[in-house]
């Protein structure tokens, strides 16, 4: 489902648990090649187009605090509770201080999010605790297995059961225009089978997907998004096609209600 400027993802705010999406590229006042709702600081784009493009998008999705961190495509997870949170309304922003490409929360309240543009956004709701967790899974992230290590840390930190959980990976670049070296297609093979990739065609979601069911998730509580970023740059900003100097979208997950 659409509601302009983002993505709801149905499959987990069906539950009434939690807020999700991920933003559209349209809407916003950021000039080419950022056209035109970027809001992610940190890729060059003019600072004062950024604040607008989050006060716009803030104003209609409803996410007026957010946490995020400097993603460095590792392996690392965080506590939300150490995380800074960013006032989106134009005022008392935050440069992230720490560093990581995973947070997870059991606090009612907490909007968790990543910048993407390619990469993969992994939603976590563990809908029984409950507790959410939010992944940018590039392709060093997942092949360091970045969302089983996510899992882990919430069944570690808040109690997790995977067999409570409900996992989306967001719009992203698909297998039919994500080509790599015959060395990462080898990497990839090895830690999560053929399937994976199609000749020199990765498939970031399968691998992703192995992984998961591999620590304990069911595939039927795994939803993919079936839009490729490179195929659909007029909705959503792509690195591979586009280059280093485009936007960022932003994918957040927010737990609403613990009762």
């Amino acid at each position: 489902m659409t509601t302009n400027l983002f993505h709801t993802i149905s499959e987990l705010t069906q539950t009434r648990l939690a807020k999700a999406g991920i933003s559209l590229r349209f809407g916003g006042v950021s000039k080419a090649p950022y056209t035109s709702l970027n809001l992610a600081s940190h890729v060059g784009d003019n600072p004062a187009a950024v604040s607008q493009n989050q006060r716009i998008f803030s104003a209609q999705s409803g996410i007026h605090e957010l946490k995020y961190c400097r993603q460095i495509h590792s392996d690392s997870v965080l506590n939300a509770d150490v995380v800074k949170t960013s006032f989106w309304n134009g005022e008392n922003q935050n440069v992230p201080e720490k560093t990581g490409d995973a947070l997870i929360s059991a606090q009612q309240g907490d909007a968790l999010g990543v910048f993407t543009a390619d990469c993969v956004p992994i939603f976590i709701l563990d809908t029984a605790t409950p507790a959410i967790g939010m992944v940018h899974a590039g392709w060093r992230g997942t092949l360091a297995r970045i969302a089983a290590k996510t899992l882990a840390q919430m069944k570690a930190s808040f109690g997790t059961i995977t067999k409570n959980c409900l996992i989306h990976l967001g719009t992203s670049i698909q297998q039919c225009c994500y080509t790599v070296s015959s060395d990462m297609i080898s990497q990839f093979v090895i830690h999560f089978g053929s399937a994976v990739h199609n000749g020199l065609n990765l498939s970031l979601q399968t691998a992703n997907f192995c992984q998961l069911v591999e620590a304990g998730i069911t595939p039927e509580s795994i939803s993919i998004s079936p839009f490729c970023t490179a195929c659909c740059t007029d909705k959503f900003y792509s690195y591979r096609a586009e280059g280093e100097q485009t936007g960022r979208m932003l994918s957040f997950l927010q737990l609403t209600d613990t009762n």
